[in-house]
């Protein structure tokens, strides 16, 4: 078990209490401990500004005996520069980020559950997403929540591989044959 695993877990929208610069900076860290993608500062830097996104889109962060242990940012509305799918009816999540030291003790489970949860909440039917090819374990905890993946949706952004997946909330686009059943 996990060290941190039996502890409690709070997801919730940041507020301006909380430390938006540590939420960036465990997103970015995400993204740089990749390694393998093109250098892009300014994307980079996007990633850490958690500040601005709250503007048209909804940062939610994991907290664990106070202290910011994830970050990701919901995207309900279609409209949202964050938005990257023509599905006016789905909702996704971006800029994903789980501190090194709580990786595996269950934050990115409950951030992504927070998102179904509030997916369904808002009556809403699905969840689609992007991935990088890289993010394999991200990859795997998708897959473990019931995502499909939904390779027409794939993206190239000038060499970094998109990869897409769809939550269906109700299971009835997979019966119907709208996303591939997990592999």
């Amino acid at each position: 078990m996990h060290p941190i695993a039996g502890r409690p877990l709070e997801i919730r929208r940041i507020t301006d209490h909380d430390d938006h610069e540590r939420a960036g900076r465990l997103v970015r860290a995400a993204y740089d401990a990749l390694g393998d993608l093109p250098e892009d500062d300014e994307y980079l830097d996007q990633l850490a500004d958690v500040g601005s996104r709250r503007a048209d889109a909804d940062v939610i962060v994991a907290l664990r005996d106070g202290r910011i242990v994830g970050c990701l940012t919901f995207v309900a509305r279609a409209d949202s520069d964050h938005h990257e799918f023509d599905d006016h009816d789905a909702t996704s999540f971006r800029y994903f980020g789980v501190d090194p030291a709580a990786q595996g003790s269950g934050v990115g489970v409950a951030m992504v559950q927070w998102v179904i949860d509030e997916t369904r909440r808002l009556g809403r039917p699905r969840v689609r997403i992007h991935t990088l090819r890289e993010m394999v374990a991200a990859q795997r905890l998708y897959t473990r929540l019931g995502f499909v993946r939904t390779p027409e949706l794939d993206e190239d952004w000038d060499g970094v591989e998109g990869i897409a997946y769809l939550y269906v909330v109700d299971g009835a686009e997979v019966a119907a044959g709208l996303g591939s059943p997990p592999v």
